[in-house]
């Protein structure tokens, strides 16, 4: 904080100093972005207009200065040049920097959505591939089991022994596949 007078004026005098130039550096830029717009449009008319309206307010913030002569020099040469080449029907297209990064996140999202669908499908194939292959051999295995022995009958084992079941009928079926091997060598 100033404990000067004369400083705080001074600090009170830039703030509104800087509110007047912030004005009027917008003022020129919206006058700018309004014939950029009318150029990627193609509107020789409304640019040809709009192109002498920049250039005062380019003209007027450089007077007051605001921006560098040289600055405003170099954009009003900026402008007359896109006016001059869209004259002669070269394609010319004026996008301010946030327009242009929108356009790339939109393109970037909309890239990375159907990569994604890509996969999705892609997925969504293999799966009904697996499915498929997957639906034959479970047909042809069950006609075979049904071919080689005829099924045992079904008890209906309670809820508690249900696992102690399934361990037992894995380790009795283990050596009764040895029996029979051993007893087909009798038989021969």
């Amino acid at each position: 904080m100033p404990n000067i007078k004369s400083a705080e004026k001074r600090v009170s005098v830039s703030a509104t100093k800087k509110l007047q130039n912030q004005m009027i550096r917008s003022q020129m830029q919206t006058a700018v972005k309004k014939f950029n717009a009318a150029i990627a449009e193609g509107d020789v008319e409304a640019a040809k207009k709009l192109l002498s309206l920049a250039s005062s307010k380019i003209d007027n913030a450089a007077t007051k200065n605001v921006i560098h002569k040289n600055a405003a020099n170099r954009k009003k040469a900026q402008i007359a040049k896109a006016l001059s080449q869209l004259e002669r029907g070269i394609v010319v297209v004026k996008v301010d920097a946030k327009t242009l990064k929108q356009a790339e996140q939109k393109a970037a999202a909309q890239r990375k959505a159907e990569e994604a669908e890509a996969i999705k499908a892609q997925r969504n194939e293999a799966k009904k591939a697996k499915e498929a292959a997957k639906a034959p051999a479970a047909k042809k295995s069950t006609a075979k089991k049904s071919a080689a022995a005829p099924k045992a009958p079904k008890e209906a084992p309670a809820a508690e022994e249900a696992p102690k079941k399934r361990t037992t009928a894995k380790k009795a079926a283990a050596p009764a596949e040895p029996a029979e091997s051993g007893s087909e060598d009798e038989i021969k």
